[in-house]
């Protein structure tokens, strides 16, 4: 099946994310991080801001469980953005020229709201898409069933000629049971020699 759609996650694809960029900017050493993304600003509250809750529920919740790391999560949701180092310009250069060449691109990213609107306002090639579903306005979050059918509804696309971009394989395998072809990133030159072998038609 010819590929003619392409569909990007963005946290460590077009983006350089790990929320260690920040704390170490914020914490003295990788025992005191360890501590607060054991103890604060764990996984789990990642996943929660990936589903819709605010930096205030955050807090709050923080300040309850774990008041002693309050002004550090206070100080790191206000600087979130700068979790991310750069782009991943590689994969920045894939995305650019395959919108030149006139293939429709789409974004799927667990991604909480308000930091999704901070870094695009900072990374505006986010922007650029020919539409988007961030898990942090609706509520639900890859490996979900209901986000990959929520991208085929909303944009009428085919996903046996979508090409899944994605760094997490658990997030690929759900999205192949939807019949999307995939690719699990690791670097944008891995990435850039799987379309090539594609052979797009433009």
């Amino acid at each position: 099946m010819t590929i003619d759609t392409f569909l990007f996650d963005i946290g460590e694809v077009l983006v350089d994310w790990n929320p260690d960029h920040l704390l170490r900017k914020l914490l003295p050493d990788d025992g005191a991080i360890r501590a607060f993304r054991q103890e604060a600003v764990t996984q789990q509250r990642i996943l929660n801001m990936d589903r819709g809750q605010s930096w205030d529920e955050q807090w709050a919740e923080i300040e309850a469980h774990a008041p002693h790391h309050l002004d550090t999560a206070r100080e790191y949701g206000m600087r979130w953005v700068e979790t991310i180092a750069g782009p991943v310009q590689g994969s920045v250069d894939i995305l650019t020229d395959l919108q030149a060449r006139g293939f429709p691109t789409y974004a799927l990213s667990n991604y909480g709201a308000e930091n999704f609107e901070r870094t695009v306002a900072v990374y505006p090639y986010l922007d650029t898409f020919d539409g988007r579903v961030v898990s942090g306005y609706e509520g639900v979050i890859k490996p979900e069933p209901e986000i990959y059918q929520l991208v085929i509804d909303r944009f009428k696309i085919d996903p046996a000629r979508t090409l899944f971009i994605d760094d997490r394989p658990e997030n690929t395998k759900a999205a192949e049971a939807f019949g999307f072809q995939t690719h699990i990133f690791t670097t944008p030159e891995r990435l850039a020699d799987h379309i090539a072998a594609l052979n797009l038609d433009r």
